[in-house]
Parts: structure tokens; sequence; C-alpha cells
């Protein structure tokens, strides 16, 4: 049995990954987050503050085979992109370059790397890489050092590229959270209209348990083994089924048993509006990993209205 160390445990994406993990390994989980986000039983560690040195010991005297980056901010300043989704992962492979064994590292990365793509065309490992903006710039970058260090031989890695992560406690920034709450206080209200931004962009949304299994395939020992690895670390991790932004936002409203109009009279995205389709060709991680999502559009919204109403939101 070996030992997962999760790093961003308490994320929104983090804790569906434990969750994987802890059920269907028979690993040893041990969950790390900043200090002050965790609770009893979790191993709180600032990745800017440790030492590489450091790193690299609390993971050996953990014996950690694997490692999970679930760890990165989405909105802010380029800055302060730059420092949590690049200098942190340079902290991170600096730790793991630096132990006597090695252990696996698994990191997210977002399908906002590739920047725009064809309509129609489902989006290859290989296609060429053109982020907007500073999120995506910053992701795309951390990738780019796990490559290096692969390339150089000194560290064991794969990046799995998520497409549009949907799961619980999504924040209202987000589509899904920012439906999910305007449908319920419309519900509670009476209201008749709801306005969201423009939803006719297309989309790959992958539930977060589907993610969580990604995950799970990507530490197996041996892995990638089910056919050649690409040339760079790199997997898509999503549906291949292309869903517009209304399609997730009516399934959601079924759920709530919201009956009124869905209006797009609200300001969206610039990223989103830049982006009108965004869809993984998803071969490569059935190839190499042996999987694919098996959650549909009505069981993420199923999940998302069903774990909110369970914690009492």
């Amino acid at each position: 049995m070996g030992v997962a160390v999760v790093f961003g445990a308490r994320g929104f994406m983090g804790q569906s990954v434990v969750l994987a993990l802890a059920g269907d390994t028979g690993m040893r989980v041990v969950e790390s987050d900043r200090p002050g986000l965790g609770g009893s039983g979790i191993l709180e560690m600032d990745l800017l503050e440790a030492s590489a040195d450091d790193l690299g010991r609390t993971l050996s005297s953990l014996g950690a085979s694997v490692v999970v980056n679930c760890t990165g901010l989405t909105s802010g300043s380029a800055e302060e992109m730059a420092v949590a989704n690049v200098e942190v992962v340079a902290r991170l492979l600096a730790g793991i370059e630096r132990m006597a064994v090695r252990p696996r590292l698994v990191h997210i990365g977002s399908a906002a790397e590739y920047g725009t793509a064809p309509e129609g065309v489902l989006v290859r490992e290989d296609a060429v890489a053109a982020p907007l903006g500073a999120y995506a710039a910053t992701k795309l970058a951390a990738t780019r050092l796990v490559g290096e260090a692969v390339a150089r031989g000194e560290v064991d890695a794969l990046v799995l590229r998520v497409f549009n992560a949907v799961g619980p406690r999504m924040p209202e920034t987000s589509l899904p959270g920012a439906a999910v709450q305007r449908l319920r206080r419309a519900v509670a209200a009476g209201e008749a209209t709801i306005e969201m931004g423009p939803l006719q962009t297309v989309r790959d949304f992958v539930d977060v348990r589907d993610i969580g299994a990604a995950v799970v395939a990507a530490c197996r020992p041996g892995a990638p083994a089910g056919g050649p690895a690409p040339a760079a670390p790199v997997i898509n991790v999503g549906t291949g089924r292309p869903h517009t932004s209304r399609e997730l936002v009516e399934s959601l409203a079924r759920r709530l048993d919201f009956r009124g109009a869905i209006t797009e009279r609200a300001a969206g995205s610039e990223r989103s509006a830049n982006v009108p389709w965004m869809v993984a060709d998803v071969s490569l991680a059935a190839r190499v990993l042996g999987w694919r999502a098996v959650h549909d559009l009505d069981s993420i919204a199923d999940l998302v209205v069903g774990s909110e109403a369970a914690e009492g939101r």
C-alpha cells in the first residue's frame, strides 16, 4: 500500500480527488493544504514558505509514493496567479528532485492552456497552446515546467489537463455556481425569471467524480501503461461531449424545480466569450490510462444540487 499526498486537498477539486484515492486505491491518503484551511488530520504546509529541502524531507518522512497537486488560483492579479500557479509548482518539483526515492507527481492542469479551438474540432494534446489571459498563461507555464523536469529525467510526472470541472461547492464566480445560487434565490422568492450571461458557448463539462477517477488511474504503478505516452506528459480529462452552457443551466433548473425563464441579459465572462468552443479529444486518456468519463450532464446536475441540498445550502 502506497502513500498519496494531495496538496490543495480542501479545495473544490482536491476534496473529490481525496475521496477517489481513499476509496479506490487502498493507498493511505495524506491531505495537505495551507495553514488555517484545514482541520484535524490535515498536514498544514505552505508550498511557498517551505524550502525545497524541507519539502523533500517531509514527503520522504511520509513515505510518499504519489504526490497530487490540486493547488492553484483562477482569479486575481497576474502576479498573484504567477505565484500560485507557477512558483508553487517550481517549489514542488525542486522538493521532489531532492528525494532519494521520488514519488510520481500528478499535476492538475487546465483546458484554458489551449486558448481557442476551431468550432466542431475535438482538441488533442498536441494542439498548439495559445493561452488567453493570465490564468491560462500561468497554467501553461506550470505544465511546461513539469514537462521540462520529465525530459531531464528528474521526475516521473503526468499533467491531467482538466476541461470544465463541475461539482459541489463551486464559487458563485463560476457559471455553475452562479446558476445554482440564482436559481435557488428565484425559487425561494417565487420569481419567474433569472438573468445569466451569454449561454451559447460550447464546453466539455466533466464531473469531479470522473476527475477523481482519472487521478486514480494516473497514480497506478506503471501508468501510463495502456499505450505509448505522449511526447509531453499531458493527458486531457474531459468527456468528449459538447454541451452549451444553456444546457447545463437548464439541467440545474430542472433539478431545482425552476420553471421560469432563463434570460441572457447579464454581463458574461470576457474569457469565456473569446472561446466559443472547447471540447476534449479523450482518446489518449482511454488508450494510456484506461479511463473514460462515466457521468453525463444530468448526473452532474444531480451531484451539484443534491450535495448542496445535503449541506443545507
